[in-house]
C-alpha cells in the first residue's frame, strides 16, 4: 500500500537550493553532491564534521571543487537540467529510511 510522505520545508529548501546551484554552474545534472553541499551550507552537517575532526571549510572547498568540475551546458526548453540517477536513488533511500523509522515526514537527516 502506498503511503503518502511529506517533505519537511528545510529538506525541500535544501533540494531546491541544490537545483539552483546546479543551474548556476550550468551543470547538466543535479547530483547528490549538490544536495550535500547545500546540507553543509545550511549548517546541518557541522556537528557531524566536528565529531569526525573535519574542518567544515576544507570539506566545503573540496566539495565545491568537485561541483565545479562537472560538465556544464546552457539550458533550454529542449535541454533542461536533469536529476542524476544516483540522486534519485538517494532520495528513494531517504523515503525508505523514513519508512523504517516510522517517520511520515522526510527531513534533512533522512537525506543524509
Amino acid at each position: 500500500m502506498f503511503q503518502r510522505k511529506i517533505i519537511e520545508q528545510s529538506a525541500f529548501d535544501v533540494l531546491e537550493l541544490a537545483r539552483h546551484k546546479a543551474e548556476q554552474h550550468f551543470n547538466t545534472y543535479i547530483t547528490p553532491e549538490h544536495v550535500l553541499f547545500q546540507i553543509e551550507a545550511s549548517g546541518h552537517l557541522s556537528g557531524v564534521l566536528y565529531d569526525n575532526h573535519m574542518s567544515p571549510s576544507y570539506f566545503r572547498d573540496r566539495l565545491n571543487l568537485f561541483l565545479n568540475s562537472l560538465k556544464s551546458t546552457e539550458f533550454t526548453v529542449d535541454n533542461p537540467i536533469q536529476v542524476a540517477d544516483n540522486l534519485r536513488f538517494a532520495i528513494d533511500s531517504a523515503f525508505d529510511y523514513a519508512d523504517l523509522q516510522g517517520d511520515k515526514v522526510i527531513t534533512v537527516p533522512h537525506l543524509l
